[in-house]
């Protein structure tokens, strides 16, 4: 177990500035990493103190989930540190795929990392951040267009682009349906929203656990795209350009003549 405490001020000020701020070096050791589960299992314990306080503890086990507080332990060899974790509305959680999270994800077992500051006596810290590797460790993305979608299930179906649908130019071969949960994080063009918000033939980046039959992805966040609106290039678009020009705004009719108005 590594314990690195650093004692200049000028360390201390610039050792953990936010929670984000502890979130690249949490993820960095396990970056390009493709194989998750065993990243979890060989995940070293590391215990990083600042001369304020503040904390980063990496490879923790969580033994316990009461209430806003986790309890957590680190061990290396013959030692054994119990740590209590306290989180709050402003403490942000992540999956190991990088994808949001909440306190209510996670499970006693899981492996996580956490930063903040120390609190009191003992190993007592109120967390700035906590990423769970545990969540997420067998997570799959999968995008496609959506072909339909169903607010009472809170799920969508995705195409898979091998086909189209000639009356509505859209995916006509389904790919994966997309379950959406309570906590699932909906970002549209940069912005947090609702799956409401999600329309048919969205262009749709979901992340999340797939199914043992690659069917339904539970997401974990999903990233929506609407598509441009491009004026004449549907049907009807087409009638409307056709009736501009035999009517002459566009200089001559299908005959050669300029058009006039009827």
């Amino acid at each position: 177990m590594k314990i690195t405490t650093k004692l200049s001020a000028g360390a201390a000020s610039v050792a953990v500035a936010s929670a984000l701020a502890f979130l690249p070096i949490i993820a960095s050791a396990n970056e390009g990493n493709k194989d998750m589960n065993r990243s979890i299992t060989n995940q070293r314990v590391e215990i990083a103190v600042n001369a304020s306080g503040n904390v980063l503890v990496r490879g923790a086990k969580v033994t316990g989930v009461s209430g806003s507080t986790l309890t957590v332990t680190t061990t290396a060899g013959a030692s054994t540190l119990s740590w209590a974790v306290t989180t709050d509305s402003s403490t942000a959680f992540v999956t190991a795929g990088g994808a949001g999270s909440s306190l209510a994800q996670i499970s006693v077992g899981d492996t996580v990392s956490f930063a903040g500051a120390l609190t009191g006596t003992g190993l007592s810290v109120k967390a700035t951040a906590v990423k769970d590797w545990t969540l997420g460790a067998n997570g799959r993305s999968i995008s496609g267009t959506v072909q339909s979608s169903n607010v009472a299930t809170l799920s969508l179906v995705l195409g898979n682009g091998n086909g189209k649908d000639n009356d509505n130019d859209r995916d006509d071969k389904t790919r994966a349906t997309i379950q959406f949960t309570s906590s699932t994080l909906v970002v549209l063009n940069g912005a947090t929203t609702t799956f409401a918000a999600i329309q048919t033939g969205d262009k749709v980046k979901a992340t999340g656990t797939m199914n043992a039959d690659g069917t339904v992805l539970t997401a974990t966040s999903v990233t929506v795209t609407h598509p441009a609106v491009k004026f004449g290039d549907d049907s009807f678009g087409k009638k409307i350009r056709a009736w501009f020009s035999g009517h002459g705004f566009f200089g001559k009719n299908d005959n050669g003549k300029g058009g006039k108005d009827n």
